[in-house]
């Protein structure tokens, strides 16, 4: 690994002296490229919490995100040296990590409904006009959280991670089609197609709710 760089910090008038300063990503790149498993480290240190949240966000479990995340830096630090840079950094970890959370959700090919604990759904908070938690209004946002968590994972491989990605952690669409690997155009239908899905599932389980309470 290259040495950090120096630059030069004036301290009194005629006298200088170096500053060390911290590699860029660039140079931690180019040095884990050459072989530098410290350099790699420190690239994972500043990426994982990204890649995390958007293993999270498609696996719906934690556990099994911490075992994607895992999965991807492996596979990221043994094809880093083939790294081109034609992408940020980080638009390539997210493409190795969605990669790997497609082949998780394929092996074990979970299509249940959604528990109300689904890390990609946030958690219901109290009213803040009132002194505390409303119960029946607490009930009523998990069923909501719910009936949502379920039509997003009726949708197909590729609406879900699209939605995932610009919906819910707010990725541009221009970074998302760098990461899934097509055009902005597609993007912005994918979302408007999950979107039109989404309202007719959530539709349809209103209409059920209603059919249960009127039997």
């Amino acid at each position: 690994m290259a040495p950090p760089a120096l630059r030069l910090v004036r301290t009194a008038p005629g006298e200088r002296r170096p500053l060390m300063t911290e590699p860029s990503e660039a140079e931690l790149l180019e040095a884990a490229q050459g072989g530098d498993r410290r350099a790699f480290s420190r690239l994972v240190r500043v990426h994982q919490r990204r890649v995390y949240a958007c293993a999270v966000q498609m696996l719906g479990d934690g556990g099994d995100a911490d075992d994607a995340v895992q999965e991807t830096f492996l596979r990221a630090w043994r094809a880093i040296a083939r790294f081109d840079g034609r992408s940020q950094l980080s638009t390539w970890l997210y493409r190795v990590c969605v990669n790997v959370c497609l082949n998780h959700i394929r092996k074990r090919k979970r299509h249940d409904a959604a528990d109300l604990g689904d890390p990609k759904i946030p958690e219901p908070k109290a009213d803040p006009t009132q002194g505390g938690s409303d119960p029946r209004r607490v009930l009523e946002v998990q069923q909501l959280q719910g009936q949502i968590a379920s039509a997003l994972d009726g949708l197909s491989e590729s609406l879900r991670t699209t939605v995932i990605m610009v919906l819910v952690e707010g990725m541009p669409q221009k970074e998302a089609a760098a990461v899934l690997g097509c055009s902005e155009g597609t993007v912005a239908w994918r979302i408007h197609e999950a979107r039109r899905r989404l309202r007719l599932a959530l539709a349809e389980q209103a209409e059920d709710e209603a059919g249960r309470r009127a039997s």
